[in-house]
């Protein structure tokens, strides 16, 4: 018998693939990201970027970098269309959950 899918299709834009994490020195790090859209700024009333996160998610390094992502923080995610967000790593060095700062770069 199937399994059910441990997280269901809530229907809000994800982004799972490749993107680069590029460090605020300017170093760049390919990692997969998994990304989702948390909310529609239209549904929160007085929505603010600056109080409320819209996107987030998790990055792991996918090479054999010496970086600590948690240094990242903040950092520019960058998907491979070339869209760009900003975001605050909240842990880890290798795989680390990500915030996002302002609009998200998928959806």
């Amino acid at each position: 018998m199937p399994r059910d899918r441990f997280h269901k299709d809530d229907g809000r834009p994800r982004y799972q693939g490749p993107a680069i994490v590029v460090f605020p020195d300017g170093r760049e790090v390919a990692v997969h990201a998994s990304l989702v859209l948390r909310l529609d700024p239209a549904t929160v009333p007085d929505f603010s970027y600056d109080r409320h996160s819209m996107w987030a998610g998790s990055v792991t390094l996918v090479g054999d970098d010496d970086v600590d992502l948690f240094d990242a923080a903040p950092g520019i995610l960058r998907l491979p269309d070339g869209r760009e967000g900003e975001f605050m790593a909240t842990s880890g060095t290798r795989e680390s959950g990500c915030s996002g700062i302002g609009p998200a770069p998928f959806g």
